[in-house]
């Protein structure tokens, strides 16, 4: 893909040369966001794309109000339960120029980084490795390495105008009463 910027926020060529991701499809959309349980209101920011080159499969981030994180677990997950839950691999993370806290583990072939910017916003990153275990540590130093400007810029990108961006952009279908007017034409 030539894109030199993916989901807003990632470079393509740190994403490439770095990490060794091979973006052929992404998708990512920003917006104001509130949950009406709560009454809290924010920004969202979600984020997926594909790799098409091994070891990796997915990267994914979302960021938005809620407290209750998903990692594909199956259940969701508090930002204060990590290191119970995933107390063989948690541990405490810091990114430079980037406020809050923040943890980051593996679980199979998943690595995650969770950050909690405020009170209200947080995100979770992960990323699919399907490579040889001896290499998860220093993948995920270069995962970090990409991810560390994206944590700083998405908040202010989330916070701007509401945008949606799927490349590359699906092939538009013709609407069901778009075929039937044609045919009452004839």
């Amino acid at each position: 893909m030539a894109d030199e910027t993916i989901c807003g926020v990632f470079p393509n060529q740190d994403l490439q040369e770095t990490l060794g991701f091979d973006t052929y499809w992404y998708d990512y959309i920003t917006g104001p966001t509130e949950d009406v349980k709560t009454g809290e209101s924010g920004y969202s920011y979600r984020c997926d794309m594909d790799s098409d080159s091994a070891p990796f499969g997915l990267l994914e981030v979302s960021y938005g109000i809620d407290s209750m994180l998903h990692p594909n677990t199956g259940k969701p997950l508090e930002f204060d339960e990590i290191p119970v839950e995933y107390s063989d691999t948690a541990r405490e993370v810091s990114f430079e120029g980037v406020e809050g806290e923040g943890w980051a583990w593996t679980d199979s072939v998943e690595i995650y980084v969770a950050w909690r910017y405020d009170e209200t916003q947080t995100l979770l990153a992960r990323l699919t490795y399907w490579g040889p275990p001896e290499d998860l540590d220093e993948q995920v130093e270069k995962f970090h390495i990409v991810l560390e400007p994206a944590l700083a810029q998405i908040p202010e990108l989330a916070s701007a105008t509401p945008t949606h961006v799927t490349v590359p952009s699906p092939t538009p279908r013709p609407s069901p009463n778009a075929e039937e007017a044609s045919l009452d034409d004839d």
